[in-house]
């Protein structure tokens, strides 16, 4: 056959159109099929033309599982929201709860392991001479920006992680109402997932790209506001967030 030649679905039979192949190991899978995946798996080119069939049967029961979950308890992020059914003892993260999206049930105690992420873009703040030339303060003033991705490993047996951004944009330093909000959901769904889980992180620990932060463990709480910590920049400080360059005091 030629690179253009139409190729046909292994799994529904239809043909396959320009661009919509997703290829497998031993195979080919249309886009309509692939959509029926769970979107947590990411596997799919190693994956044979039996293992999607069999993956696909799993997703048809889960939609069962989906409209018998019944939410007890519910976290709002901005991009998705984790559901809780304390009575099954499951829980699924997801934009919204419903057969079409048909998001993976899983149970709680599948959860590995349940952690926040924070990633800090360094930035230098400089100005402008009278004679126009750019320099940097003395010392270095910076500004920093923040992301936060929610990391769930989980033990199944098409997927291991459930990681997901907590904010759309990357929030300023200088908006520090936000970074509590953002850090104070992460605290919620960690401690809602992994309630005793002795040895799990506390959110905004691993600080990609900067310096890494020691990891702590969940039920370790935060340091107390009001006790003497440094920053990275090298201020020393007594509040939640530094005062020379706004970076949030690590937990």
């Amino acid at each position: 056959m030629g690179l253009f030649d139409k190729k046909i679905c292994d799994i529904c039979g239809e043909k396959i159109g320009l661009l919509r192949n997703r290829k497998l190991d031993n195979g080919n899978l249309c886009k309509d099929c692939a959509k029926k995946l769970s979107p947590w798996f990411e596997e799919r080119r190693h994956s044979t033309v039996e293992d999607i069939k069999r993956q696909l049967e799993y997703r048809e029961k889960n939609k069962k599982a989906v409209m018998d979950f019944c939410i007890t308890r519910q976290i709002n992020t901005r991009n998705y929201n984790v559901f809780i059914d304390d009575n099954k003892g499951n829980f699924t993260v997801a934009r919204k709860l419903d057969v079409n999206e048909n998001p993976d049930i899983v149970p709680l105690s599948a959860i590995v392991q349940c952690r926040v992420d924070v990633e800090r873009q360094q930035n230098e703040e400089t100005y402008t001479t009278k004679d126009g030339e750019t320099v940097s303060y003395q010392p270095p003033v910076y500004k920093y920006e923040f992301d936060y991705t929610m990391r769930i490993k989980v033990r199944t047996q098409w997927f291991d992680d459930m990681d997901f951004r907590l904010n759309t944009f990357s929030i300023s330093s200088d908006n520090r109402r936000e970074l509590m909000e953002v850090e104070q959901t992460a605290y919620q769904i960690i401690a809602a997932l992994t309630p005793n889980a002795a040895g799990m992180q506390q959110p905004g620990m691993n600080m990609n790209g900067a310096m890494q932060q020691p990891e702590t463990n969940v039920n370790s709480g935060m340091q107390q506001e009001g006790s003497l910590w440094r920053c990275p920049c090298g201020a020393e400080n007594t509040g939640r967030f530094c005062e020379y360059c706004g970076q949030p005091r690590p937990f």
